[in-house]
């Protein structure tokens, strides 16, 4: 009679990657259908909210700093749709997907991450179509330095990541938090460097403004894409450093979240 082996770490990362996949395409045909553009419109439906923004403030305002609104929010605008779409789609995710816990392969974790997975393919989708267009038609350069414009946008989706973890973890806990996510979500517009850059706040707030992290990934992507064409100011070593702290706090927070929805 053989004896049962435990599976190796390896394996157990394949699993849940398989879990988490799996739990991905059931939530985009869960939200997306399978009529009409059916999955176009996991590109489809941010694309529509990036253009409309750019037409609009293209409208009001002429130029920022010397850069036409159009350009500035077609590589700004997408940076936003991470953590703002992330949050409104991951919170509660675990409550109203109670019954797929049933299935033991299935941990809670892995439902946070399909949705995040989900929301961020989302948005690097969007980006990665709309930019050549944009490039194209005259509205956008090729960036100054590409692999700068790169780090900055892996630090965006790492503050992403470590934001949405928190504020799902929270809404798990907090029903304040549940019904309050989209007017915290809304006041981080101005805060974010998307529709403001630093260079046009004075002293002594842009200093104050720049202790948010969020900013100095933002401005960090923008000194990728402008190079001297832009003034840009950014902390790298503090960016790393809160980014890793928010990062671990939003592990930690969803894993109380999750024994208590476990207990419930």
């Amino acid at each position: 009679m053989r004896a049962s082996t435990q599976p190796t770490f390896w394996q157990q990362l394949r699993l849940q990657g398989r879990m988490i996949w799996a739990l991905t395409l059931r939530e985009t045909v869960t939200r997306f259908g399978r009529e009409g553009l059916g999955m176009l419109w996991f590109i489809a439906e941010p694309a529509m909210f990036v253009v409309g923004v750019m037409i609009i403030f293209s409208i009001i305002e002429p130029n920022v700093g010397g850069v036409t609104p159009a350009e500035y929010l077609a590589v700004s605008y997408p940076t936003l749709l991470f953590w703002r779409n992330g949050t409104g789609r991951v919170t509660k995710a675990i409550e109203g997907n109670r019954s797929l816990l049933h299935h033991q392969p299935i941990r809670p974790m892995d439902i946070i991450y399909a949705r995040i997975l989900l929301e961020f393919g989302s948005s690097v989708g969007v980006f990665l179509v709309l930019y050549p267009i944009f490039v194209a038609v005259g509205i956008c350069e090729w960036p100054a330095n590409a692999f700068e414009m790169v780090i900055g946008y892996l630090l965006i989706i790492w503050f992403s990541f470590g934001f949405v973890l928190t504020m799902a973890g929270l809404a798990e806990l907090s029903e304040t938090i549940e019904k309050t996510s989209h007017i915290i979500l809304y006041l981080m517009l101005p805060f974010s460097g998307v529709f403001l850059p630093a260079f046009l706040v004075p002293e002594p707030y842009r200093t104050y403004l720049l202790y948010f992290p969020l900013v100095d990934c933002v401005e960090y992507f923008h000194h990728g894409y402008f190079g001297s064409r832009m003034l840009t100011y950014y902390h790298l070593d503090y960016t790393l450093a809160v980014n890793l702290a928010l990062t671990l706090f939003g592990l930690a927070i969803s894993g109380v979240a999750i024994k208590r929805v476990q207990t419930a």
